[in-house]
């Protein structure tokens, strides 16, 4: 057999590695993560092998480029084709991986711009990768993974990342759960609660959403090229029925959205089922964005798994979902796409595979990539940040246990724009429960270093920043970027053809969507491009552009999981762990809540 090198991926930044060998390297499982058994040699599994790209490394050079509002390049989005040539699989790589499968035995593969998927026996692929699968229990989700692999020497510069194989992630929604306590307020009927829609400080309309954001009487095209669109995870679909009872309630007229299946997803329009999470996506960006064009890319591969032709036990095969939903968008052109899609789902960062040596990429950095080249296309991706505060678990995952805040993923990706959450009404303050902070995998970007440096001199003191030094990364990437409402009063909407209330930073994402299609509106009204990616422009505003949130403050560390309502078993408790609401930048709401009025100003200048 030929000579193998380790690929290993560990789950944090700071695991001591050697250099490539053939050593054995070991991931670390969380304890919500035990081992099971082992499966059948002759079990099939599918797995993805996805390509080492060229020029990668400039990746965040053209961002800026095309991004930044002074750059004379500022708005030449690219096409999906000039992405791809500029970001193309290492010359060889196809044909290397696919000789390597079929010389042990591997005779159907399925290739793509810059992946190869495969399927195989698990006696055969333990064979290829040199390693073990067995099944896991991951926090009562059953997987089928592995805790490490390695690859021929030869073959390690082709090969990027293989998947699913360490990835123990327990992705969820950032959404509070329903208020099952149906008061007054949402007993009315829809006629009488469209009468109340002024009533701002108990329940968040969509007037409320309009008053706040300052965004008056502004109507936009359903004809400018503004389209606008959210991902559903974990089995869930939006409804139509209940955006057309929401629509009606408040007077807006009805309309569809498109829904587009990936991987094995399942568009339910059926009453009984998961709807909730994918229902507020929905609603909450036709309440700021009506009537512009709207689609759902429900994707499939998440526990409890939607069997596909190409997986068709859910209990033998698992693929998390980030990486077929980013590489199912960045295959479609730019006029198949919406120019803004809000993401309400994510994991804890250290439960994203990650290669600390840095000498191969990792999973978290392939989605980050990807998400930047969409971000190149004139593509502006949204993501929450979660509903934790500065952590839930707050212990290292990488056996050292070492107490820690607790990142999210993908809202620590510099790629993205990531959505805090404010509270209260007239005036809004920090919500307790919005998470931010900063990446232990992601180093700080170039368009907010001068807000945060100005917020660690100037905002917390020295001997705070010194007492949170050993708990977080301060020169990593800074989030949230910017915060809308997310709970306190709770959202009002309809979820399977019933009113309940919901929030968390779930609701604020598409909110803060809404907002930037509609300054998408405007722009290609006047005959200039999408906004793309718009974190440099978010950072280059003037405070007046934004309502800067400067009270309330985000707890966690504390034993309590904000989201859940309940006790974290055996995480890690940090006295004092919080972050306040202050002038500029926070790690609570970001830059602050959108002023879309003084933004469109910004925006057309």
């Amino acid at each position: 057999m030929a000579r193998q090198s380790k690929m290993w991926i560990t789950c944090l930044a700071g695991f001591a590695t050697t250099a490539l060998s053939a050593v054995m390297s070991h991931v670390s499982l969380s304890e919500t993560v035990s081992r099971l058994s082992l499966p059948a040699n002759s079990q099939m599994m599918t797995l993805q092998i996805d390509l080492a790209l060229d020029n990668i490394e400039i990746l965040g050079e053209k961002l800026k480029d095309l991004a930044t509002p002074s750059s004379p390049n500022y708005g030449k989005w690219l096409t999906k084709e000039e992405v791809d040539a500029l970001f193309p699989p290492t010359n060889g790589a196809s044909a290397a991986v696919t000789n390597w499968l079929r010389s042990h035995g591997v005779e159907h593969t399925h290739e793509q711009a810059s992946s190869v998927r495969f399927a195989a026996s698990v006696e055969t692929v333990n064979r290829l990768l040199n390693t073990t699968f067995a099944y896991y229990n991951v926090a009562g989700s059953r997987k089928l993974r592995t805790t490490e692999y390695s690859v021929p020497e030869h073959i390690a510069p082709f090969v990027q990342l293989i998947h699913p194989t360490t990835f123990f992630g327990q992705t969820k929604s950032h959404r509070m759960p329903m208020n099952d306590e149906v008061d007054s307020l949402t007993k009315l009927k829809l006629s009488e609660m469209a009468a109340r829609a002024d009533d701002c400080k108990k329940l968040i309309t969509p007037p409320c959403l309009r008053s706040a954001y300052n965004i008056s009487d502004y109507v936009p095209s359903a004809s400018s090229g503004s389209r606008i669109g959210f991902g559903s995870f974990l089995n869930e679909s939006a409804r139509l029925e209940d955006l057309h009872t929401y629509q009606r309630m408040f007077g807006i007229s009805e309309q569809d959205f498109t829904s587009t299946v990936i991987n094995g997803g399942v568009d339910n329009q059926e009453r009984e089922g998961s709807h909730v999470e994918a229902n507020l996506d929905a609603q909450f960006q036709s309440a700021m964005s009506y009537p512009l064009p709207q689609v759902q890319f429900i994707t499939g591969g998440s526990p409890p798994f939607v069997p596909s032709v190409t997986i068709p036990d859910a209990e033998h095969n698992t693929n998390e979902p980030y990486l077929e939903y980013y590489s199912f968008l960045l295959n479609k052109t730019n006029e198949e796409l919406p120019q803004v899609i809000s993401n309400s789902y994510g994991d804890d960062e250290q439960s994203v595979p990650l290669d600390v040596r840095n000498k191969f990429s990792h999973y978290a950095k392939r989605v980050c990539d990807m998400i930047g080249m969409l971000g190149l296309r004139g593509i502006t991706v949204i993501e929450s940040t979660g509903d934790t505060g500065t952590g839930a678990a707050c212990l290292s995952n990488d056996g050292k246990k070492r107490l820690e805040f607790t990142p999210g993923f993908p809202a620590s990706c510099p790629f993205i724009t990531a959505v805090g959450g404010t509270e209260a009404w007239a005036p809004e303050i920090a919500w307790i429960g919005s998470s931010g902070g900063f990446s232990n995998y992601f180093a700080r970007p170039w368009y907010q270093q001068d807000a945060v440096d100005t917020y660690l001199e100037k905002r917390i003191t020295p001997r705070t920043r010194a007492y949170y030094e050993s708990y977080t990364n301060f020169s990593g990437r800074a989030f949230p970027d910017i915060s809308a409402h997310s709970l306190s009063p709770n959202y009002l909407f309809i979820n399977s053809n019933e009113t309940g209330q919901t929030g968390g930073t779930s609701a604020a994402a598409p909110v803060v969507a809404g907002v930037i299609a509609l300054l998408n509106d405007a722009r290609l009204q006047a005959g200039k491009p999408t906004m793309g990616f718009i974190n440099p422009f978010l950072y280059s505003l003037e405070s007046e552009h934004l309502f800067d949130i400067t009270a309330g403050k985000a707890v966690g560390c504390n034993g309590y999981n904000m989201q859940t309502g309940g006790l974290v078993r055996g995480g890690g408790k940090i006295p004092w762990a919080s972050w306040n609401g202050t002038l500029g930048w926070d790690p609570v709401t970001g830059m602050g809540t959108p002023d879309f009025q003084k933004m469109l100003v910004a925006a057309l200048s």
